[in-house]
This record gives structure tokens, C-alpha cells and sequence, in this order.
């Protein structure tokens, strides 16, 4: 598909792409409606994730994390202690405008990694598709944070069979599988959308962000009165 892209305009290779997403991958996807296999779930009796059974090799952890958020941070301590090396990686359409840039995001999560043990970390801007960067990295898997199958599970499995079918289509090379962490319970309350609507009214994020980062918290306040008009527009788009 690199080939391909190379050789064709944007606007053919986009529609292309269309035509692939619609034949293939959102098919599988509606037809797919079986809950994953195996979940990572927290254990209520422990009050942590299970113990991992030794370190296997590298593993990417994708998301949005706009902005990060104690579910987050729970679930790459997990995967630090699960995996030799963890990738983080903030996806982006480099076209598009964030609240919340991807680079403060991945200062955010920088400076949070030393106080959750996750020295095996490293965080990544990607504007790629993901398992472009999985490929390079030699990860085995990819991994993905929820709330719970029932909340995230429809948008999740369309992302799941991207990963299987676009590294066949595009590369040649085999499916990536793709796995699951839920968030513990007592974080199922937080999402990303309701950290924002805290910062927007300049409500206390103590509760979402974990309370020894609270020069975490004034620097995504900050990031957000920067850009305060772009802010309104976000969640405003009528507004002037």
C-alpha cells in the first residue's frame, strides 16, 4: 500500500482506503460481535491486576490519552511488570488541531512513568498507523485500555480487525493481535471526556489525575488557557 500511496494522489489513495475499510474490515467487524477471550481484569481481592507469570518481549499500548488519567497509569504499571518494554503511543491525525497537543500529552505521561515503576516505558506521537510502528519496534501485540467490553466494545473490535487486516493488506506481513486491560473499578468513573469538561469549568481534577502529580495538573491547565479560544471552539463550535 506504501507503493501504491506513493503513486497516487491523496484523494485516490483516500478514497481507496474507503473502498478497503468498507469491503473488509467494517464487514468483519459487525459481524464479529463476540466479546474478547481474555481480558485483563483487577483482582477486587488483591486490589491489584494479576500477578504476570515472568517479563515476555516488547508490547505497544495505544491510545488517545487526551489527556491522561489515573486508568491510564494503572494499566501501564500492569503492562511494565507484564512486559519487557513498553510502547506508549499517542495516535494523531497531523491535520488536525488538539485541545490538548499530543506533545504535552507525552510530557505528561513522561513525568508520570518514574512514579509508577514504568522505567521500561517509552512514549511515542505516532501519525501513522499503528502497527507500522508495532513492526518496528518488534512488539508482539498491541494492547488497548477499556472501561469495561460493554462500554468500549463496538468502537474497540472495529480498531481490533484494522489491526489484522492492514498489516496483511499494506505489508504482506501477518495480523497483529490485539488484547484488552480493563480499568480498575474504582476508576470507571473517569474518561478522558470527563477530565476535560473538569478542566473546562476549572473544577478540581484531583480525583482523575493521580495526586503526586499535581505539577501534572496546573501543565494541563496551562495547555489549555494557551489555547483557550481554540479550547471554545472544541467544545463550542458555534461559538465566534
Amino acid at each position: 500500500m506504501d507503493v501504491v500511496k506513493r503513486r497516487l494522489d491523496p484523494r485516490s489513495y483516500v478514497k481507496l482506503v474507503g473502498s478497503v475499510e468498507g469491503c473488509c474490515v467494517a464487514p468483519l467487524a459487525a459481524l464479529w460481535t463476540s466479546p474478547p477471550a481474555s481480558v485483563v481484569r483487577w483482582d477486587l481481592a488483591a486490589n491489584a491486576y494479576p500477578a504476570p507469570s515472568g517479563r515476555k518481549g516488547p508490547v505497544v499500548f495505544a491510545g488517545s490519552f487526551n489527556p491522561p488519567h489515573h486508568g491510564h497509569m494503572e494499566i501501564i504499571r500492569y503492562l511494565s511488570k507484564a512486559f519487557s518494554e513498553v510502547h506508549i503511543v499517542i495516535g494523531m491525525n497531523p491535520n488536525k488541531i488538539y485541545p490538548v497537543s499530543p506533545e504535552t500529552r507525552k510530557q505528561i505521561i513522561e513525568q508520570a512513568l518514574p512514579f509508577i515503576g514504568a522505567g521500561n516505558a517509552k512514549v511515542w506521537v505516532w501519525g501513522d498507523v499503528i502497527f507500522k510502528l508495532a513492526q518496528h519496534v518488534g512488539a508482539s501485540a498491541l494492547y488497548r485500555g477499556i472501561r469495561s467490553w460493554e462500554e468500549d466494545g463496538k468502537a474497540e473490535r472495529y480498531l481490533e480487525v484494522q489491526n489484522i487486516c492492514w498489516p496483511m493488506i499494506s505489508t504482506c506481513g501477518g495480523p497483529f493481535g490485539t488484547y484488552y486491560v480493563e480499568a480498575p473499578p474504582r476508576y470507571s468513573f473517569i474518561s478522558s471526556t470527563l477530565l476535560r469538561a473538569r478542566l473546562k469549568s476549572g473544577e478540581s481534577i484531583d480525583d482523575i489525575v493521580p495526586a503526586s502529580q499535581q505539577y501534572v495538573s496546573e501543565l494541563v491547565r496551562l495547555s489549555i488557557m494557551s489555547g483557550r479560544r481554540l479550547w471554545r471552539q472544541y467544545f463550542e463550535p458555534n461559538h465566534p
